[in-house]
């Protein structure tokens, strides 16, 4: 896949990303900004990638909090979805950018 080994910035407003897809398995991916946080986040997570058609794929993680994200990061259009359920099963979803760093 033409995203492995590079770095994608993710705007969606209100929180800001850089996801480095380390290989077709592994993401890090580091909170630059988001609202009522004072410091970055980073972790590396195991990932399964999904190609829905060329230069749109579906990503899906857990993290350690337990929070579970998807998305569709569509590189052709610069837009992400994104879906996740925080460990206390609350649901959220917004949409945002995506462009190489």
């Amino acid at each position: 896949m033409e995203i492995i080994g590079k770095e994608y910035l993710v705007d969606f407003g209100m929180a800001k990303a850089v996801l480095h897809f380390e290989s077709e398995t592994s993401l890090t991916f580091t909170i630059t900004e988001k609202e009522g946080a004072a410091d970055n986040t980073t972790e590396t997570v195991a990932i399964k990638l999904t190609e829905i058609r060329p230069h749109v794929l579906m990503a899906t993680w857990q993290e350690a909090s337990g929070t579970t994200v998807t998305q569709v990061q569509d590189y052709e259009k610069g837009i992400i979805y994104s879906n996740w359920t925080s460990r206390e099963g609350e649901f959220y979803n917004t949409q945002g950018t995506i462009k190489p760093v």
